[in-house]
């Protein structure tokens, strides 16, 4: 696509996104605003019939205020008759006045509130003292103002457990400090009524509204009207939508200001909450108002947005047309002199009609030009350079060949030097038998064996390895199997033979390198083998059985750290057909691609496969095995290993 195209393409979608969001916003702020009238309405009914409510509330107080007067002064007449009566016709008494009046159950208390006497509804009952109250429902901490003589008379409401279908108002009153008289009337629990009748056939008949109905406290229908006429069922959404007003009345008390709406497929329901007195509330106004406005402002809105757009459209295709053209006329002019750049043909002078603009194309332009005059100059005179650089480069490529050549040659003949001065055999005799290896990792190894005869016919066993790699290590190496030669012909012990050594590299070791040594003496005519280790790994034993086990460690320190060092010589008694096995740790350390090391307990494993196999066999199990497990993994350190079998004294 080009850039006039993604020009036009840009300000036609940015036009139309915002026209489209604009009558987006505009349809759901008309929505919302038909709804916040809906629920204004709602609120305004809910408040008149909340007025009228506490109107009758106030008169049903009233009311209710001269009845408890009235049942006062019947108790008082009640406990006057009972003090007249004879004892046994008390009972009888009191069944007569409930059987003709209003009055449905009577008590007579002493001055401890026990019962001595009761009738209910026309028939005399046999007491047996407080727990009669509580079977009937009545409270007895109620009455305790009333037995303390801190009131002439109380009023309360009975809860029976299941005795009694309905609840009884029970008024009591003290005649004397030990008789109370305690009468009852059966109560409609129908709570709080709702005028709303007549209301809310009113409203139905008003414009804009289908329905209205008023439900009381317990979600029940106290008056309903649609168009005018009386009766309808509460729908269940209008349900739902008066328990969530009623549960918000109950929980805050400001929801005289709340109202709540549900827009269904056909109809608008709005409910607000009913609140008496103290804020309680006592019913819930639902409201049915028709969809056909609602939906007539969101067409209308629609509308009005689609030929915005249309026009919108219009104009801005217009003006994104002309814009692009100017604005990519100096581009394309721009790109020209790119490619022409590129391939070495550009003029600068083509872009000065561009150039004079005085707009951020004319300084693009201009800064372009100037750019390409500094290229240009740079071009030249780095092709000199380059010229220059390739032929001083060609010449020191072929003197670093050269320099290169030389330090190979020189390498390879180290390292065969190295290799010379290590045994390639071990000495012959009939009381044992070995063989070495030594791989190095670079092309010059810090690992290092020996074995040469001593003056009183012994062999000694040295396995070694320098800190380091490479050339430096090579040396030392070398240093170190010197010094250790000497020493081991003029001391025939082996701890003493290692202090030598230790104090003597130790005195001219100026980059302070050290090696782990293990030295070794065999006695081929007892198989006594006395040792001792300056941090080196333990050599295993292998019987002829197979068994397998390491050499009891001497707690030497590596040589080369400190002079003035001592070393523990221990010695073991070899059996014939016993192997020893020297290594350096390239082999228990070896790594495969994974990162995991070939330890210790793999070369025991390969050890112990064949005790009695010849010593080359040995060396080349070990070496099979530790290929087959690093793969294709660099080799990171010098393996060298060493084997030697005591045969006896006569083999």
């Amino acid at each position: 696509m080009t850039l006039s195209l993604r020009l036009v393409a840009t300000v036609l979608t940015s036009v139309g996104l915002a026209i489209v969001g604009v009558a987006i916003v505009m349809g759901l702020l008309a929505r919302d605003a038909l709804i916040d009238q809906a629920e204004g309405r709602a609120r305004l009914i809910a408040g008149l019939i909340a007025a009228e409510a506490n109107r009758a509330e106030a008169f049903l107080h009233e009311i209710d205020a001269a009845s408890l007067l009235e049942v006062e002064a019947q108790a008082v007449a009640i406990g006057r008759l009972a003090d007249m009566s004879r004892p046994d016709d008390l009972a009888m008494t009191l069944a007569e006045i409930t059987a003709v009046s209003v009055i449905d159950d009577i008590w007579l208390l002493d001055g401890s509130g026990r019962p001595a006497a009761r009738a209910v509804n026309g028939a005399a009952v046999g007491v047996a003292g407080r727990a009669d109250l509580d079977e009937a429902g009545i409270d007895r901490r109620e009455l305790e103002p009333l037995l303390a003589g801190r009131r002439f008379a109380v009023s309360l409401r009975s809860a029976p457990p299941g005795g009694f279908e309905r609840t009884l108002r029970y008024v009591g009153v003290r005649l004397r400090p030990d008789r109370f008289v305690l009468i009852g009337r059966v109560e409609d629990g129908a709570g709080d009524p709702v005028p709303a009748a007549g209301l809310a056939e009113a409203l139905a008949e008003q414009e804009g509204i289908e329905a209205v109905w008023v439900v009381d406290d317990r979600l029940e229908v106290a008056a309903a009207a649609i168009g005018g006429a009386r009766g309808a069922a509460l729908p269940e959404s209008g349900r739902a939508l008066a328990e969530r007003a009623l549960n918000a009345a109950v929980i805050d008390r400001a929801s005289d200001k709340a109202a709540f709406s549900i827009v269904g497929e056909d109809a608008l329901h709005v409910a607000a909450p009913i609140l008496g007195r103290w804020s309680i509330a006592t019913g819930v106004v639902v409201m049915r108002l028709p969809r056909d406005r609602l939906d007539s402002l969101l067409l209308d809105v629609t509308a009005l947005g689609a030929v915005a757009a249309a026009v919108a459209f219009a104009v801005g295709s217009m003006i994104a047309i002309v814009s692009a053209r100017r604005i990519v006329r100096p581009v394309t002019a721009l790109t020209r002199g790119a490619e022409e750049m590129d391939r070495g043909r550009f003029e600068p002078a083509s872009l000065d009609a561009i150039a004079g603009q005085r707009d951020e194309l004319g300084n693009l332009v201009r800064v372009f030009q100037t750019m390409a005059h500094e290229v240009q100059n740079r071009e030249q005179h780095l092709e000199g350079l380059v010229r220059e650089r390739t032929t001083d480069l060609r010449r020191k490529n072929e003197q670093l060949e050269t320099a290169r050549r030389r330090v190979d040659e020189e390498l390879r003949i180290a390292r065969s030097l190295q290799g010379a001065i290590l045994p390639r055999l071990i000495p012959e005799h009939e009381a044992y038998a070995g063989h070495a290896l030594m791989t190095p990792a670079q092309e010059l190894g810090g690992d290092f064996y020996d074995c040469f005869l001593l003056p009183d016919g012994r062999l000694g066993v040295v396995m070694a390895d320098v800190s380091g790699k490479g050339v430096p290590a090579a040396f030392f190496m070398a240093i170190a199997r010197t010094v250790t030669r000497a020493a081991a012909q003029e001391h025939g012990e082996a701890g003493r033979c290692l202090r030598e050594v230790n104090e003597a590299i130790c005195a001219q070791n100026p980059h302070d390198l050290f090696v782990t040594l293990f030295y070794g003496i065999l006695d081929p005519a007892s198989g006594r083998f006395d040792y001792a280790n300056a941090g080196h790994n333990a050599p295993f034993v292998v019987g002829e059985d197979g068994g397998i086990g390491e050499l009891p460690p001497t707690g030497g320190v590596v040589v080369g750290v400190m002079p003035g060092l001592d070393y523990t010589e221990r010695a073991v008694v070899l059996a014939p057909g016993d192997t020893l096995f020297l290594y350096t740790d390239g082999i228990s350390e070896a790594m495969n691609r994974d990162g995991e090391a070939f330890e210790e307990e793999r070369l025991k494993h390969v050890l112990a496969k064949g005790p009695t196999a010849p010593i080359r066999a040995v060396v080349d199990n070990v070496t099979s095995a530790l290929e087959a497990f690093v793969g294709d993994a660099p080799q990171s350190d010098d393996i060298t290993c060493l084997v030697l079998r005591y045969l006896g004294s006569r083999a």
